[in-house]
């Protein structure tokens, strides 16, 4: 047989052997044994937790349609040790007259069943945190101008005298209750909204502009000194407020105008930070800072908007937060 021929024949028999169905390569298939098919089963996707509106950190869905509850503290003038800010989602500190700070505070996120001493609500108070719609504790020792300022807002609030379940008096002073004021929302336009925009994993405080920053020392006259240093272990800005040790995963410095005015209720003259309009800001994160501009334009039910350098957005550091509300004259020291 010639060679041609042979190449012919054996690729007729190749053929052949393709046509049947078997395989030389095969042996499963010769034999009729059935194949073995792998198996793939797609990992179930991680459920999407609701974030808490005040501090971005992802909770369940009952916490996360809590109302909020404000409370404000005086601290300072003789005033007792500040009691619950360590419980505080938000806390705006003003420099007021004298040497005397006012904490507001703000809880939504974790119960705090002690707060206080409890202090009369000012303007200030309702112009930073009004639409958060908290429901606002107070001893009811205002002036009747800021009691009018109060209504205005149509926020649901509570005195001693009035929401006994929800307050205790220790020595004479109030402490509210702000687990027991707290309430499921019963209603959309009752759920606290956001204050500020908070970091996704991997997202820095801003695009642009940042400095690392170890400490912050806050210097205004007729006031203590504070000094936040950051911790790399809980990631948190720590200071002592009234001889109380606070902590915040943030710090939003705000240059305010502070006004006077005699307040004859009060039988003193006041200061009072206000905020309204534009002015410069300083923020800090996770061990870095940015400069950057505040606005909030449009009276009380208006948002507070953070802007970094180019127009960019702020986005804090999921955890609670501190305003602090500086005079222009105030020194800000960053190391």
């Amino acid at each position: 047989m010639s060679r041609t021929l042979r190449a012919y024949t054996g690729a007729l028999a190749a053929v052949a052997l393709l046509a049947s169905g078997c395989s030389i390569d095969d042996p499963a298939k010769s034999t009729g044994a059935p194949s073995a098919q792998p198996t793939f089963t797609l990992p179930s996707p991680s459920p999407l937790l609701p974030r808490a509106p005040l501090t971005g950190v992802e909770t369940d869905e009952v916490a996360a349609a809590r109302t909020s509850v404000l409370v404000p503290i005086e601290v300072g003038t003789g005033a007792a040790a500040p009691v619950g800010l360590d419980k505080a989602d938000l806390v705006g500190l003003e420099f007021a007259e004298g040497s005397l700070l006012r904490a507001t505070a703000v809880f939504q996120s974790q119960a705090a069943a002690k707060v206080g001493p409890v202090a009369a609500v000012r303007p200030t108070d309702l112009k930073l945190f009004n639409q958060l719609r908290p429901f606002v504790a107070h001893n009811h020792t205002e002036a009747q101008g800021w009691l009018d300022t109060l209504k205005s807002t149509n926020l649901p609030s509570g005195t001693p005298s009035t929401r006994k379940a929800g307050f205790t008096t220790v020595s004479g002073r109030a402490y509210a209750n702000a687990a027991s004021l707290q309430a499921p929302t019963a209603s959309a336009n009752a759920l606290p909204s956001a204050l500020f925009q908070y970091a996704q994993r991997g997202e820095s405080l801003a695009a642009t502009g940042l400095d690392p920053a170890a400490a912050v020392t806050v210097q205004v006259a007729g006031h203590t000194t504070l000094t936040w240093r950051f911790d790399e272990a809980t990631k948190r800005w720590q200071t002592t407020v009234g001889g109380v040790p606070v902590a915040a995963a943030n710090l939003v410095l705000l240059t305010v105008p502070y006004k006077k005015k005699q307040v004859s209720a009060l039988h003193r003259t006041v200061s009072l930070a206000d905020l309204g309009g534009t002015g410069a800001a300083r923020v800090f994160g996770a061990g870095q800072g940015v400069t950057s501009t505040w606005s909030k334009i449009g009276g009380l039910d208006s948002a507070l908007n953070l802007l970094g350098p180019s127009q960019s957005l702020v986005r804090l550091a999921t955890g609670p937060t501190w305003v602090l509300l500086l005079p222009t004259t105030a020194k800000v020291t960053v190391s």
